[in-house]
């Protein structure tokens, strides 16, 4: 088999503290030809979304730093939560009992796209205070974690670019913060240990370090950051960094790294991130996919500008209604389309395209998850498929797809992907093969993997008659009991008697559902 190496790089310990300094304060957005103004400098902290500054234990720098961004993410959009557990995601991303998942052990360094796997398929993050006190432990294995607690479910996710400044800053502003990375050496850090400059020319010793950017300021005084290289900035300018070395200065914890640091935001600590969507995990919506790990490796291996990439799932009965389609693919500029492919001939999705049902159409903008919204559909059978073409003929004619795939460190695993026979396939033109098969005949690897393709299902039942809740085909004061009672939780309505007992149509049946349908029977409205 041919060695897939991790392409993300390891995350340092706590091993440098920062201290003193100013920070800068929120700045009033500007509307400029219809265009949201950046300001010159904001502060997510100053606005009040994020939490406490932490102090890692053992490697686990990727995972604060991955908690931190989510946590300013649900701030920013208005959810009351509060800290997140690094220790149920640390614990997560161990070793199943069956031996595979991600290869580490809970005091061992970790990656950005665990994290991404995690929330992507919503088995985290979890509140610390709905979790309780849950200690890091090699005697539990991955699997044994709960996975029933989490409250939000990611949904779409935007890999970010060094250099592109315009789009980290609106990604700061617009979802409370983004998750990165740089090469920490405390050579590069100024006198006072508040500014960090890693120039290009720096060929000494360092360590990845994670972390949460929170705000910029582009007047930030170059002179800030003198330190032992003995080089300066060209210009002024830095990011207002979230770190996970304790409360320990007069920032609290943050720190300023210049927008010219040698490798903050570079390809070399691959992916840099913004959360951009998420659900609300009530009950009402469910997540369908065959892995959980999310896309460790990009499916770029069969030259072709055009290419459909299917999951074949098992959808809950309960949640009938396919509501989002959520993929992750690199090829920027692609136009994709999503269907739903029914069964052909055994347990297989067809390959006839005429038998599919076109679900959405869109271009790929940015690398990373993402997240269709599409028009209800109720699919027909309990097992089908989601299938997402992605056309890359009018953009750099590479069509590709993320997948989860097995990963090497030298000759270590760094992660063992559970994939199967029967659930992804490549249609390549009028050929459709089983993914795991595809894999032994080209690259000679029985391990494969699976293609990350997820669809958000939710239940939707329509009423067939308002107010007939117990369904006999007549509205009478019977009905009206039927409601007190389920408000009152001594029956539970499910599906079209749901949808029956909400008069008022907000969603949910309370007693006010009960009262307006006895003031319907009694001719008072």
């Amino acid at each position: 088999m041919k060695r897939k190496p991790i392409k993300t790089v390891f995350c340092l310990a706590l091993t440098a503290l920062i201290s003193s300094g100013g920070i800068v304060g929120a700045a009033a957005v500007e509307e400029n030809g219809g265009e949201t103004a950046l300001p010159s400098s904001y502060s997510s902290r100053d606005m009040g979304y994020v939490t406490s500054v932490k102090y890692q234990d053992y490697s686990s720098c990727w995972a604060f730093a991955a908690m931190a961004t989510l946590e300013s993410f649900l701030l920013r959009n208005g959810e009351n939560i509060s800290d997140m557990s690094t220790n149920h995601l640390n614990m997560w991303a161990t070793p199943r009992e069956s031996g595979n998942g991600w290869q580490r052990s809970v005091a061992s360094d970790g990656y950005p796209n665990i994290a991404l796997g995690y929330m992507t398929s919503w088995q985290g993050g979890v509140l610390q205070s709905d979790l309780g006190d849950y200690p890091l432990s090699d005697e539990i294995t991955g699997d044994m974690v709960p996975v029933d607690l989490a409250r939000y479910g990611i949904t779409s996710v935007r890999y970010l670019q060094k250099g592109d400044f315009e789009e980290i800053k609106r990604a700061v502003m617009d979802n409370g913060g983004v998750y990165t990375s740089y090469a920490h050496s405390a050579s590069c850090l100024n006198k006072e240990r508040t500014a960090y400059y890693m120039p290009e020319s720096y060929s000494g010793g360092y360590s990845g370090h994670s972390i949460e950017v929170v705000g910029w300021d582009d007047n930030y005084p170059r002179e800030s950051f003198e330190n032992e290289t003995g080089k300066l900035p060209v210009g002024n300018g830095a990011w207002l960094i979230k770190n996970s070395w304790g409360n320990n200065n007069a920032l609290g914890g943050y720190f300023w790294a210049s927008y010219e640091d040698k490798y903050l935001f570079s390809n070399k600590y691959n992916p840099s991130y913004s959360l951009q969507s998420y659900e609300k995990l009530d009950g009402k919506v469910k997540l369908i996919q065959n892995e959980i790990y999310g896309a460790t490796y990009e499916f770029k291996y069969v030259e072709a500008p055009v290419l459909t990439y299917i999951n074949r799932l098992h959808f809950d009965g309960d949640f009938n209604v396919i509501d989002k389609v959520v993929f992750k693919t690199d090829a920027v500029g692609a136009y994709y389309t999503i269907w739903y492919v029914p069964d052909g001939t055994g347990e297989t999705p067809d390959n006839d395209v005429l038998h599919w049902t076109r679900l959405y159409d869109g271009a790929v903008d940015y690398k990373g998850y993402i997240c269709a919204d599409i028009e209800d559909f109720a699919y027909p059978d309990s097992t089908g498929s989601i299938a997402v073409t992605v056309d890359a003929t009018d953009s750099d004619g590479k069509s590709s797809l993320g997948v989860g795939e097995w990963l090497t460190n030298s000759s270590d695993y760094v992660f063992k992907n559970e994939s199967a026979k029967g659930e992804s396939y490549l249609k390549n033109g009028d050929d459709m093969q089983d993914l795991m098969d595809w894999y032994l005949e080209n690259e000679d690897d029985p391990i494969g993997g699976t293609f990350v393709i997820k669809a958000v299902t939710k239940q939707y039942y329509p009423a067939t008659l308002l107010g007939d809740v117990n369904q006999d085909g007549v509205v009478n004061i019977r009905d009206v009991t039927e409601i007190q009672r389920h408000v009152a939780e001594y029956i539970t309505l499910e599906k079209t008697a749901l949808a029956n007992a909400d008069i008022n149509g907000d969603g949910i049946i309370t007693i006010e559902d009960g009262t307006l349908l006895q003031m319907k029977l009694a001719l008072l409205i």
